[in-house]
Formats: C-alpha cells, sequence, structure tokens
C-alpha cells in the first residue's frame, strides 16, 4: 500500500512541447510572366483565441539583400463579378517583412516624397530597367518572397537566420549580392536541414522571377518543416492547406483548359480525364541523366489578373470552414514586366476575408 501511494503522490513530469501552431496559410502561383504570394493576416494562440487580425511581419518577407523597393502603380481593370481591386506599391519593413497595405490609400500623395506616414523605418526606391543584355546580377532586380506559416517565433527566428545568411553572403561576396529564386531555395533548405534534430515548425513557399532565363518566368518552391522542398506551380503551406491545395488545384485546371463549368466528365478513352498540369511521360524522358523535367508542369496557364481571382476564391473558401485563417486576405504580385513598360513591378493587393 505504501508503494501504490509513493506512485500515486509522485509529482507528474510534464511534457516538453516548445512549438505553439498560430495558424496563418500561405500559398504562391508560378506564371509565364509574373509570380505571386499570398498568405491571410490572422494569428490565432493555437486555438479559438485570435492575437492580431493584421500580422503579416512574419508570414511574407523578402529573402533579398536589398529590400529597399517601390513597385510600379498601375489602376487595375475591373473583373466580371469581382469588385475593382485597390492595387497599391508594395512597401517593405527595416527588417525585410512586407509592410501590412494601409487601409485608406491616398492616390494622389502614394509617390509623394513628403506624404505624412505613420511607419518610418518603411522603405522604398526605384527599380533598375529590365535589360537582358545586362550581367546576371542585374537582370532580375525583383526580390525573392518568402511565405512562412506555423510557430510565430520560429517564422521569425527563420526569417532573421536566412536574412543574416544572406548579408554574411553580401558582406563577403559583393558580386554575389543578388540571388536568384534557386538559390533562395537551395539556401533555405540547408538552413531548415540543419535544425532537423529539433526543427523550425515553420513551413514556407519561395516565390521569385527564374534566375536562369530572360523570359521573367515565375518559380514556386513549397516546403516542409524539415526542408523537403519541390519545385511547383501552383503551392500552399501552412493551416488549411489541405483545404486549399485542391480546391486551387482545380481553379487553376479550369483556367488552362476553358472550362468554366462544373461538370466533371469521366470517360474511359480519350484525353478528357487526364491533368492538365501533368507532363506526359515520353517528355519526361527526353534529355539526359540528370536533367529530367519534373512530373508536373511548373507554372500556370492563365493570366496574372485570372491567378488572383482564383486565389482569393480559394482563400475565402477556406476562411469558411477553418477557425484560424480569415480577417485579410494580402497578395503580393511580382511581375517581370508591367502592363504599360517593360519595367518590373511590385504590388499589394488586399481583399477582406470572414471575421469569425
Amino acid at each position: 500500500m505504501l508503494l501504490i501511494w509513493l506512485i500515486r503522490a509522485a509529482p507528474s513530469v510534464a511534457k516538453f512541447d516548445p512549438y505553439q501552431l498560430n495558424g496563418g496559410l500561405v500559398t504562391a502561383v508560378a506564371g509565364r510572366d509574373y509570380v505571386l504570394i499570398a498568405s491571410d493576416t490572422r494569428l490565432t494562440n493555437g486555438g479559438y483565441g485570435i492575437i492580431s487580425r493584421r500580422y503579416l511581419n512574419g508570414r511574407i518577407w523578402s529573402a533579398s539583400s536589398f529590400v529597399s523597393l517601390q513597385s510600379l502603380h498601375v489602376s487595375l481593370p475591373s473583373v466580371a463579378s469581382e469588385p475593382s481591386w485597390d492595387m497599391q506599391p508594395a512597401q517593405w519593413e527595416a527588417d525585410g517583412s512586407l509592410a501590412m497595405p494601409q487601409k485608406e490609400v491616398n492616390r494622389s500623395a502614394t509617390n509623394s516624397p513628403d506624404r505624412n506616414t505613420h511607419d518610418e523605418h518603411i522603405l522604398s526606391s526605384s527599380f533598375t530597367n529590365f535589360d537582358c543584355t545586362a550581367p546576371k546580377q542585374s537582370i532580375f532586380p525583383l526580390p525573392v518572397l518568402i511565405g512562412s506559416a506555423g510557430c510565430a517565433s520560429d517564422c521569425e527566428s527563420l526569417k532573421r537566420r536566412v536574412r543574416l545568411e544572406l548579408d554574411a553572403l553580401q558582406s563577403n561576396f559583393p558580386s554575389a549580392s543578388t540571388l536568384g529564386v534557386q538559390s533562395v531555395a537551395n539556401l533555405l533548405q540547408q538552413i531548415l536541414y540543419g535544425r532537423r534534430g529539433f526543427p523550425f515548425y515553420s513551413f514556407c513557399v519561395v516565390a521569385g522571377i527564374d534566375d536562369r532565363d530572360c523570359d521573367g518566368t515565375g518559380a514556386v518552391y513549397v516546403y516542409d518543416a524539415i526542408g523537403s522542398y519541390e519545385r511547383v506551380a501552383v503551392g500552399c503551406s501552412g493551416t488549411g492547406r489541405e483545404i486549399l491545395q485542391p480546391i486551387l488545384d482545380r481553379l487553376f485546371s479550369e483556367s488552362s483548359t476553358g472550362v468554366k463549368d462544373n461538370r466533371i466528365e469521366c470517360k474511359v478513352s480519350g484525353n478528357n480525364n487526364d491533368d492538365v498540369m501533368s507532363v506526359p511521360a515520353l517528355e519526361q524522358r527526353l534529355g539526359v541523366a540528370g536533367s529530367l523535367r519534373p512530373p508536373v508542369r511548373t507554372i500556370v496557364n492563365c493570366t496574372w489578373e485570372e491567378a488572383v481571382t482564383n486565389i482569393a476564391r480559394g482563400f475565402q473558401a477556406v476562411a469558411e470552414r477553418e477557425i484560424s485563417i480569415g480577417d485579410e486576405l494580402v497578395i503580393c504580385l511580382l511581375r517581370s514586366r508591367g502592363s504599360e513598360s517593360d519595367e518590373p513591378s511590385v504590388d499589394v493587393i488586399n481583399f477582406k476575408l470572414k471575421k469569425h
């Protein structure tokens, strides 16, 4: 009896759990001349408690060594069944985070040097001209963006670690200060895998303009918590990924085929049941060993206006079903060539989501 009493009276050992899932859903889409990355702005305590409804610092941030960027301000055309989009120039915090869009934008004072702003630490400057004859370092002045969701403290720590590595690289090798999206993707993989024993609880997507050609093609990489990654056309990470990913696959499949109805035809013969995003097996075998193409296409076959519409529709559907997603949707659009000029641009589009 004494032994049983001692066992019951022994203090229970508390389980060590350093992680907290703070919600957040990030996604990215790669197109022929653009790439976009999007995130909601709700920060939760892991349950029903909402810490912030306008949190963006650890969700979308620049992995480039320079963050003083200012995009072209272009008025977007209205889309059928969608309200007129309010397109704002992207602004950046001093730590590389994408600044939260202002609720009210004064269009006449957008580019004014003496405008009154509440954030003096927001940086901005002009782009250089897009020139395919220039060296690789100056071809793509657009930033490489990373979206991260999961544990907010780990996302913030990962952001500082990546930018510290890039600052050290710039100091030691000034000629390599502008890394392309593939190099940033490899760097992020190494950082995440280096912490595989005690990993960053951060699920990431990387978005940027492919620096290996002059076509301005978008590139998107999606990750898990220990660094496994692949290049895709549409990628999602974070809370609600299992809901959003099939929705976007369906929407972008419709955009590629031109099918706008909701009917799905299943036929034994013919090509009607083929996945439009898959690469045929014969094309996968082209080339020498080591240069095989991925089994899926890495860009979507639609305009950036359609991509923005599909992302907004997908997030609105997820916000109706997932308590950790909501409030606002921020989409950062990188275009290798603007609509009115050949200069690249970075713009931000803001949508309202459901407030639970």
